[in-house]
């Protein structure tokens, strides 16, 4: 690599670090989900050991995850404050995405120009940009990058040690390395019926890769696997919420996340590839965005991480596409158009990327400062075997800031009444029957309600319908209202 080609780079990583961490830190705190996973690294610096028991979600309950994620936080926690490792080492991941991306672009068209501008739109993939989010996700695609990159340089020993710790790794990440190996099957099969040779290497790699993958979960997962069957996989999340997760997205709504230049160039390398020069380096890219399209079709993984690994796979085809139009160019022997072509691609890439990005770490949902102050409230002022009822999204704040009972939060697995307590959840924020509100809060064991600004605007109420000085008291007097529960249908009866 010339030295220009690498201080540009750096440059691009140092530029898109610069701007993830800005807007992280002009958000003032995390998505709701974070707060899960934080939770988990704190057990994991405090014991050592995944927190695969709590007695705080859903009353209490089995939890089943893949931990190394945790783990790897947890090693920058021992020196670092949680809150600031999760602001700044997802976004220190995915700025890392520059140097992966450019890594394989170069791989495949052996141009720097055309591999730093795809570093440029990795770093600037609108998709991406949920810059307080601290999630698996962040260390899964880094780690999916770099194991694609260095499956492309298997003939090389070192890159073979490279491919299969980082496959370890990415086993004990996310489920969703699923992509890799099917992504990994199709490119053998376009190979097939192209009549490309298959390196034996290869094969023996990708077989190996699925059994272990296989191996891996199924030591994770087992007890999921008996007791919900196939149906494990979709995760158990309730049917009245499961557009949340795979939401109905239009096509221009999906084409500013993932930037349109990069969009309209990667259907012109697909195009180009598959059935006219027939690019061998082009077919692994394909196949994954094929898996990735699959995969997201049959609801098998969650809409925004399919959307994010097809913005890099865009990101990465950009590099041949704009080799072509280099070459293209050239034809005309006019030195003034080649000049100006990389200022031109410049200009409209950070025009098209730049406000997209910003708007979408700008439009997080995250909890307000004066919401957690209510939540940490509650883990001060109220018995320590108290039931919390809430938002869905805020069930991990209860759990995290109050650490006390919740009703239900966002991990589905392995509940069996998921449903219908989510219906429950439902009903409580719009009946006006006391004695049914009472009946449930009996039944969930609940002591105390949260109303949060962010509940009132969702349910369009100002308080609970049901309310009463005889049965309600308020505790907690802010933006934020807490209501203690003061009747019991039991002892009525």
């Amino acid at each position: 690599m010339q030295k220009k080609t690498k201080y540009l780079l750096i440059a691009i990583f140092l530029l898109t670090l610069a701007l993830r961490l800005l807007l992280a830190f002009t958000v003032p705190n995390l998505t709701y989900e974070s707060y899960y996973h934080m939770r988990h690294v704190e057990q994991i610096t405090e014991t050592g050991l995944p927190l695969y028991q709590d007695d705080l979600s859903y009353g209490e309950r089995t939890l089943r995850f893949l931990p190394f994620f945790h783990y790897f936080a947890a090693l920058f926690n021992l020196f670092l404050p949680l809150e600031l490792v999760a602001k700044i080492l997802p976004n220190l991941l995915l700025a890392s995405l520059t140097i992966i991306v450019f890594l394989i672009s170069k791989k495949i068209t052996n141009n720097d120009n055309a591999s730093l501008f795809s570093a440029l739109i990795a770093g600037l993939l609108p998709v991406l940009y949920n810059t307080n989010s601290f999630t698996p996700t962040t260390l899964f695609l880094p780690l999916l990058f770099l194991t694609v990159y260095a499956f492309l340089n298997i003939n090389q020993k070192k890159y073979l040690y490279l491919y299969i710790i980082t496959f370890l790794f990415l086993s004990f990440t996310s489920p969703e390395t699923v992509l890799l190996i099917i992504g990994f099957f199709i490119y053998l099969l376009l190979a097939k019926i192209e009549h490309k040779n298959i390196n034996r290497a290869e094969l023996e790699l990708i077989l190996f890769s699925l059994f272990f993958f296989l191996w891996a979960q199924f030591i994770f997962f087992k007890n999921l696997l008996l007791e919900e069957g196939i149906t494990f996989i979709w995760q158990n999340i309730p049917t009245e919420i499961v557009t949340q997760y795979f939401p109905k997205m239009t096509l221009p709504e999906a084409i500013i996340l993932v930037s349109l230049i990069p969009f309209l160039a990667g259907i012109f390398v697909v195009y180009r590839s598959l059935f006219q020069q027939k690019r061998a380096k082009a077919f692994l890219l394909i196949s994954f965005v094929i898996s990735t399209t699959i995969l997201t079709w049959l609801r098998l993984i969650e809409f925004s991480v399919s959307l994010s690994f097809f913005g890099i796979i865009l990101a990465i085809l950009f590099s041949l596409f704009y080799q072509d139009t280099l070459i293209f160019v050239k034809k005309f022997k006019t030195m003034k158009l080649q000049k100006y072509l990389a200022l031109i691609v410049i200009i409209l890439l950070i025009i098209t990327m730049i406000i997209p990005a910003a708007s979408t770490a700008l439009t997080q949902n995250t909890p307000v400062d004066q919401e957690i102050e209510a939540f940490q409230w509650l883990q001060e002022n109220t018995p320590k075997n108290s039931g919390v009822f809430a938002l869905l999204e805020e069930g991990h704040l209860i759990t995290y800031y109050s650490q006390r009972r919740n009703m239900i939060d966002k991990q589905f697995a392995l509940i069996e009444d998921v449903d219908q307590r989510f219906a429950d959840l439902e009903l409580l924020f719009k009946t006006s029957f006391q004695t049914q509100a009472l009946g449930l809060f009996d039944q969930y064991k609940i002591n105390y309600l949260v109303l949060t600004p962010h509940a009132q605007r969702k349910y369009n109420l100002a308080e609970f319908p049901y309310l009463s000085r005889e049965c309600f008291e308020q505790v907690y007097s802010q933006e934020t209202k807490i209501y203690k529960v003061k009747c019991s249908l039991s002892e009525t009866q």
